[in-house]
């Protein structure tokens, strides 16, 4: 659930702006790509420690999390499908504990 909560804080929307930007002037493709990496690691630590949870190997994880960093990165409005996708993961959580303790 905390990889969902990531998905609607100020820091995330900071990191996806810089991840979403293009900046290459005065910079070496070195420089650029290493910046470029630091932001967008950051920006999706959230979603890869989903797989702590739902286990490193699992091939749909991989699939679904790939789809919804991409779809951010790339989407006219990268911000609001972060905000979806934060509610997306912060249901499956509020499911699982459900599940967990007996209740669904």
């Amino acid at each position: 659930m905390m990889a969902g909560f990531l998905q609607f804080t100020v820091w995330k929307a900071r990191h996806l702006a810089c991840c979403r930007e293009a900046r290459t002037r005065g910079r070496t493709a070195w420089q650029h790509g290493l910046s470029l990496g630091l932001h967008c690691s950051q920006c999706n630590v959230g979603l890869m420690a989903i797989f702590l949870v739902i286990g490193v190997m699992d091939l749909r994880a991989m699939v679904v999390v790939a789809v919804a960093i991409t779809v951010e990165r790339l989407a006219p409005a990268g911000e609001r499908v972060a905000r979806a996708t934060g509610g997306v993961v912060v249901g499956a959580g509020l499911f699982l504990i459900a599940r967990a303790a007996g209740l669904g």
